[in-house]
């Protein structure tokens, strides 16, 4: 359901009913972080779940997949012969191996929402965000602001893939950081 359904129709549904009826979470407003950071986080809940919603999908079908091809492998029943639990072979041979993909896609996700990609979520939520100024920024025809938006995107999707790529040495010795 997380990978179908659209974030803006959740998000809608989600500020409708927990935000303006029953009035849990703060409606549409924005408290910066150096102001006070519990009411930052608060104001942000929603937000960021109804992100989440969306890639929890798409990050559990990767991983499930990756987890059954993994599970046959020559060197998770060489560990289960030898004898190593099925909770360390699990974590250790299995979900090592199979987090590599997830780890890909998660840099090059929150590199793309850094630099602007929570359009949707911005504009429900009315947060005034990179989104919000670059959707701005295009209806005006206005230059620097998009060059300088693609510019910032650019630089977190380098930074996030370099990161990655360590996470990867580290995730399989067999990959070497060039």
């Amino acid at each position: 359901m997380g990978v179908s359904i659209p974030v803006f129709w959740l998000g809608i549904i989600v500020r409708y009913y927990l935000a303006e009826s029953h009035q849990w979470f703060p409606d549409g407003q924005y408290v910066p972080l150096t102001q006070d950071p519990v009411q930052w986080f608060w104001h942000l809940v929603l937000p960021w779940t109804v992100l989440a919603v969306l890639f929890i999908g798409v990050y559990g079908r990767v991983l499930r997949s990756n987890i059954l091809d993994t599970i046959n492998e020559d060197y998770v029943r060489t560990a289960k012969a030898k004898g190593i639990g099925p909770r360390k072979v699990l974590i250790k041979h299995v979900l090592r191996n199979s987090l590599i993909p997830i780890v890909s896609l998660f840099g090059l996700d929150f590199a793309a929402v850094i630099g602007g990609g929570a359009i949707l979520t911005e504009t429900v939520f009315e947060l005034h965000g990179v989104g919000q100024y670059f959707a701005q920024s295009i209806r005006a025809f206005d230059l620097p602001p998009i060059l300088g938006v693609a510019l910032f995107s650019s630089f977190f999707i380098v930074f996030f893939q370099t990161l990655v790529d360590l996470i990867y040495a580290r995730l399989d010795p067999r990959i070497k950081p060039t």
